[in-house]
């Protein structure tokens, strides 16, 4: 195991992907172990909106948080993480089916690199890069994350 804090618990409640959360965003995944990428296509409802009609930028960078950490976790790496970059190209729409994706860069050992972007109708609306922190490896991540995936 890496990291100082190995005791961190899924308790199914995280915001952006708990399916017992009533409030979250319920995310869905596909995951590509193979190319460390993943997906997860969404409508983010109104009442998340910042101005009419667009996603607040915090939940857009929880979108594109959420994506990178499970890119690392198709690799079987599980992280939190330790510096995030967003960048907001153009409004991000509510009501409307966006793709999010998001792939790892580089495993460096003590730090994964990451990427990811938002897009609608295959513009970009917003990307970021992230250095996550690794915490657990598993071999079995797409089990444990079963629940979350796109059946």
């Amino acid at each position: 195991m890496t990291g100082k804090n190995t005791d961190l618990l899924d308790d199914n409640n995280c915001f952006a992907c708990g399916t017992d959360n009533p409030i979250g965003l319920r995310l869905k995944f596909r995951l590509d172990p193979e190319n460390g990428t993943a997906v997860s296509e969404t409508v983010i409802a109104e009442h998340f909106n910042g101005w009419k009609g667009t996603v607040h930028g915090g939940i857009t960078t929880t979108l594109l948080d959420e994506i990178m950490v499970y890119a690392s976790s198709s690799t079987g790496w599980f992280t939190v993480t330790g510096s995030i970059e967003v960048r907001f190209h153009k409004p991000v729409p509510t009501e409307k089916l966006l793709t999010v994706t998001g792939r790892v860069e580089e495993n460096r050992g003590r730090s994964i690199l990451t990427s990811a972007t938002i897009a609608f109708e295959g513009k970009v609306l917003a990307s970021a890069k992230a250095v996550l922190i690794p915490i657990k490896h598993t071999e079995n991540s797409l089990e444990v994350l079963s629940e979350r995936l796109v059946k």
